[in-house]
């Protein structure tokens, strides 16, 4: 039972730092002149530790789901999220919202799962 309160704060504490990428991140790249695109290097360690805390208690298969949650979040609302907050991403408005769909949601959740498996691998160290 102690382990699964400490998951759901790794999820929980994950999604928030999803929203503060996705929000403090589209408005300094506006603010501060850079691709929006380039704070993926955040989303990418994000995934590394939580992978690696999830399996210092529970096992790979767990992370791999608590981060490609985390990746379809990222990919939809984060995404909405750093339109709404008007990100540098290079596109338009209407260019950016034609861009979320199934296509870009498995993209994410691959480079989720991608540096999920990182995670684990540092663990075996």
């Amino acid at each position: 039972m102690k382990d699964l309160n400490i998951l759901i704060c790794y999820l929980i504490s994950g999604l928030l730092v999803m929203v503060l990428i996705a929000t403090l991140g589209a408005v300094l790249s506006r603010k501060l002149n850079f691709k929006y695109s380039y704070l993926s290097i955040f989303s990418a360690v994000l995934y590394i530790i939580l992978a690696y805390l999830i399996c210092k208690i529970a096992d790979l298969k767990t992370a791999l789901l608590v981060n490609g949650f985390l990746g379809l979040f990222d990919s939809t609302i984060g995404f909405l999220l750093s339109i709404k907050f008007q990100s540098n991403s290079g596109y338009t408005k209407e260019q950016s919202t034609n861009i979320i769909g199934l296509k870009t949601s498995i993209a994410v959740m691959v480079f989720a799962l991608v540096f999920s498996f990182v995670g684990y691998g540092i663990t075996l160290f």
